[in-house]
């Protein structure tokens, strides 16, 4: 039993990653064919049924999995699942899904399993938007395509951070373009030009395409654009909270600027990608410093009206872009 994992505790707010896991574990443990006599995915078990069927005997394995879902407290800390804890069947693997954000870690469970070596706690949080574009190429590989920095940045912005939605549109790929291979077998990366045909977008514009036309200064079709955008259901303190953070590394680099840093360094310190640089640098020279500290005030106001106040959240980012335009 000694390093090897026989139960596996899984929770966090990530859906999608948390059943991938789950999935990668069950074909580690269990070939194809083996999979009917011996997975079991047990939904509000009762306890007596969880221990009969992980004490059983495996089927032409080596072991069985049992994953379990749907179960409180009670069931964790009950005498009897603690003696399984205790000493668990070694021709089993337990894959706890609990499926919420939190857990107390100083129940009995957990006290008594969380030090063990065959037992492992992951929380699976949701990925932060920085964190996107790497796991979008991650996920690419493994369905067989490779992207480059710009073309995974791109799926993230025409899908947003709904990472169901961005592995359909993978998926959409995988089976749409060839993946090529240079002479040494290594796959290519697909380039955007190849990609941009393929995806197809459930919306005209989204939020970056709002920003983008705000900090190019065209307000009359920001405007435009956050009314259709608003329609189909996007949140102006989330459309804030974004412009706000562009503006302020704006306001941020705008700053360096005028103390002498120079442009790269300003570019590294403020985590520009290399495909936007371009767009950074321009967006930095259509900009007084005045300017800008005005706009990150009219946002700062903006959002406390919005947490604060009654008005309609649409008239509050209305009657922002209007100030906007007399700056």
């Amino acid at each position: 039993m000694k390093n090897e994992v026989l139960i596996y505790f899984f929770y966090g707010e990530d859906i999608f990653r948390i059943n991938k896991e789950i999935e990668k574990i069950k074909s580690a443990v269990l070939k194809k064919e083996q999979f009917d006599f011996n997975f079991d995915r047990l939904i509000s078990p009762s306890l007596s049924e969880f221990l009969n069927i992980a004490g059983s005997y495996p089927a032409f394995s080596e072991k069985r999995v049992v994953q379990v879902e749907d179960f409180d407290d009670s069931f964790l800390n009950d005498e009897n699942m603690l003696e399984y804890i205790k000493s668990p069947s070694p021709d089993t693997v337990v894959i706890f899904y609990y499926k919420n954000s939190k857990i107390n870690e100083n129940t009995k469970f957990f006290k008594e399993s969380k030090n063990k070596d065959y037992f492992r706690l992951s929380k699976i949080r949701l990925l932060y938007d920085s964190e996107l574009p790497s796991y979008i190429k991650s996920l690419s590989e493994e369905k067989g395509i490779g992207l480059s920095d710009e073309a995974a940045y791109y799926i993230m912005r025409y899908t947003g951070n709904n990472i169901l939605n961005i592995d359909s549109e993978l998926d959409k790929l995988a089976s749409g373009i060839k993946a090529d291979k240079d002479k040494k077998g290594v796959k290519i990366e697909i380039p955007l030009s190849k990609i941009k045909p393929v995806i197809s977008l459930s919306k005209k514009f989204n939020i970056f395409d709002l920003i983008d036309r705000i900090l190019d200064r065209d307000l009359k079709a920001a405007f435009s654009i956050f009314n259709i955008i608003y329609g189909d259901g996007e949140e102006p303190i989330k459309i804030i909270s974004v412009l706000y953070n562009e503006t302020r590394k704006l306001h941020r680099a705008k700053i360096q600027e005028q103390s002498g840093m120079d442009f790269e360094t300003i570019l590294s310190v403020n985590s520009v990608l290399p495909f936007l640089k371009k767009k950074f640098i321009k967006n930095l020279s259509s900009f007084k410093i005045q300017e800008l500290k005005k706009t990150v005030k009219l946002l700062e106001d903006a959002d406390l009206k919005l947490k604060t106040t009654s008005y309609p959240p649409d008239l509050i980012f209305e009657e922002f872009i209007f100030k906007l335009s007399c700056l």
